[in-house]
């Protein structure tokens, strides 16, 4: 797995040149795809639309909100996903740290990109699947994205049994630990790819695209 070195100077909101960053980044980076063997589980769902979101075949869970409807609808299936660098990433992070703030510093945005990275990876097989079926897949949304709750973590994790096999915890305020964890949705529709427009694949790759938070980490696109 390689981790784009671009993308850390994105986190690290660096522009350009900056007097040795680049060596800490390319060595940081090496480390942590040598040390780290990020690891996920991936589950499929019948869906059922209902007045304020989808509801799970088979399942108590539902996932409500505006954007749930704006995303899934035409939707007939859902994947979940929970992806992670697992306990160990934690560790390197505190080793970087104990070496001083710079390491400690670049290294988290190396581990935040390292986990984009591999959910990027999850969701490209996932996208797999779906296209052999003959539809086309959304793009990922996770909890706290727009309305979608941050609650629905615990749900996602449970349904995964997230907690036993990848050791992924939840405290009270539906944050993951380890920190370098992420949870997310993809939807599956039925389309007649003869007539996809090339603008829906550039927007499902252009993360930025249609996002309206004006965060810091805006991608320029």
């Amino acid at each position: 797995m390689k981790i784009d070195e671009k993308e850390v100077k994105r986190y690290l909101r660096i522009h350009g040149q900056f007097d040795g960053i680049d060596d800490v980044i390319s060595n940081l980076s090496q480390k942590a795809t040598s040390l780290l063997c990020p690891k996920s589980i991936v589950a499929r769902f019948d869906i059922t639309h209902v007045d304020n979101g989808i509801k799970l075949d088979g399942t108590e869970v539902s996932f409500e909100g505006s954007l749930i409807k704006k995303i899934f609808a035409g939707c007939d299936e859902i994947y979940i996903f929970a992806a992670t660098l697992t306990l160990q990433s934690e560790t390197f992070l505190k080793q970087c740290f104990a070496k001083s703030t710079v390491e400690g510093v670049v290294c988290d945005s190396v581990l935040t990109t390292m986990i984009e990275n591999y959910c990027d990876d999850v969701e490209e097989a996932i996208d797999k699947k779906i296209y052999d079926q003959g539809k086309i897949s959304t793009k990922r949304i996770s909890c706290g994205y727009g309305d979608f709750a941050i609650s629905s973590q615990k749900d996602i994790l449970n349904l995964l049994g997230a907690q036993k096999y990848l050791g992924i915890q939840l405290n009270a305020n539906n944050m993951m630990y380890p920190n370098k964890t992420v949870t997310a949705v993809v939807g599956a529709k039925k389309a007649d790819f003869a007539n996809i427009e090339s603008s829906q694949i550039i927007a499902k790759n252009n993360k930025c695209n249609d996002c309206q938070a004006n965060c810091d980490f805006k991608r320029d696109i």
